[in-house]
């Protein structure tokens, strides 16, 4: 005779078990190469202004719980000759210009409880964030959904993000 307590625990749960945050840490660690970049103004596509036509970044996560993202434009017209450290000759125009077209932050980061999350899609927090080139930034917290998509050997990470003022990004990456 089977009992129903046997015949419970001999099906499979209906219910997925859930993914510890750490573990989704673990699997999005590594260091990653931007692929490319687009944005949309009230979901209608617009160009990337921000980063021009061939970006180049690179998104590191730390096993750790830590995060470093750095974005640059490459046009010439974006990248002015300019020298670090900053030089007396160097124009402040110049260096807005720089300033304008790139991004870099770094601080922790860590998964978003509150949603359904695992190894290949959810939502982290990037921060608060405890260094960035735009003032603004500092100390604030960036939502990030992501998703994980492994193609010919290749690990590509989707980025998603609401830009505020009804601009949204998507930045897709590749594990190096």
């Amino acid at each position: 005779i089977i009992t129903t307590a046997s015949v419970s625990t001999a099906l499979p749960s209906a219910k997925p078990k859930p993914v510890k945050s750490q573990d989704i840490i673990n699997a999005l660690a590594g260091t990653y190469t931007l692929v490319n970049t687009s944005s949309t103004l009230n979901n209608v596509p617009v160009p990337d202004a921000t980063y021009g036509e061939a970006p180049v970044g690179i998104l590191t996560y730390s096993k750790s719980g830590y995060v470093s993202a750095t974005i640059s434009a490459t046009e010439p017209a974006f990248r002015p000759n300019v020298a670090f450290p900053y030089q007396d000759s160097d124009l402040d125009s110049d260096w807005a210009l720089v300033g304008k077209h790139t991004i870099g932050y770094a601080g922790p980061f860590r998964v978003n409880e509150a949603l359904p999350a695992n190894k290949t899609h959810g939502q982290v927090f990037h921060g608060p964030l405890v260094v960035a080139n735009v003032p603004t930034l500092m100390g604030k917290e960036q939502k990030r959904n992501y998703t994980v998509v492994r193609k010919g050997g290749e690990t590509l990470l989707r980025i998603g993000s609401d830009r505020g003022g009804g601009y949204k990004g998507v930045l897709w990456w590749k594990k190096v």
